[in-house]
């Protein structure tokens, strides 16, 4: 089965507001198990919109990833998101391994 991966791209503009969102994500991910692959630190934008947070976030697959974005949890967190932040994220099937 192939990974998930969820890629997040954000510009923080409430950092209060954030911290809320960051907190009400993180309780909606437990039950997701994912393995953070990178989270923020040291980076270079080296093509297109530029953003101030990164982080990667593994699945067990893209389903698994998928289900957490949709999942009743986490879209309450989104919520939490809205006016303090913008950003992209994506969901990326990983090969197989």
């Amino acid at each position: 089965m192939n990974k998930g991966y969820l890629i997040a791209h954000v510009t923080v503009s409430d950092p209060v507001a954030y911290s809320e969102y960051a907190r009400a994500a993180g309780e909606a991910m437990q039950e997701f198990n994912p393995k953070i692959i990178a989270w923020s630190g040291q980076y270079e934008n080296l093509e297109g919109e530029s953003h101030e947070r990164h982080v990667v976030f593994e699945f067990a697959s893209f389903d698994e990833a998928m289900r957490f974005y949709k999942s009743p949890g986490y879209q309450a967190a989104r919520l939490l998101r809205a006016g303090a932040a913008t950003g992209t994220f994506v969901l990326v099937e990983g090969p197989e391994g």
